[in-house]
């Protein structure tokens, strides 16, 4: 009975990250750590080979947006560089690099960009 609670559980919880919730999110909605989380995450990925696949097929994704959207950073800056930090949170978030409630990344990102334009980080020119 056990074995079928935890599978359950551990559903909820997969179901609760595909949905676009943080692992911390899922891990406060569900009642347990954030490593139990991470735990459901690496057994899954063990036991499903093609989520290996289709992790390589979003990260080639995002590579192809990024192409699309560095031609247009010098002619739009304004409307082109929150959607290129938008692609490097998704693909952080989906690398399990980041959790977006402490904001880990976005700001070198930010500044990062904002050097390439020639903009203070955080100001308008």
């Amino acid at each position: 009975m056990a074995r079928i609670e935890r599978a359950k559980r551990d559903a909820a919880i997969l179901e609760s990250l595909a949905q676009g919730r943080t692992q911390r999110e899922a891990a406060e909605r569900h009642g347990v750590s954030k490593t139990t989380v991470q735990r459901v995450l690496s057994t899954m990925q063990e036991t499903l080979p093609e989520q290996t696949v289709a992790r390589d097929l979003m990260m080639s994704r995002f590579a192809t947006y990024r192409a699309h959207l560095w031609p247009l950073l010098e002619q739009d800056p304004v409307r082109t560089v929150p959607r290129l930090l938008e692609v490097d949170q998704l693909e952080a978030r989906t690398r399990g690099l980041m959790d977006p409630q402490q904001g880990n990344g976005t700001a070198e990102v930010q500044g990062m960009l904002a050097m390439l334009i020639g903009r203070p980080a955080g100001g308008t020119a």
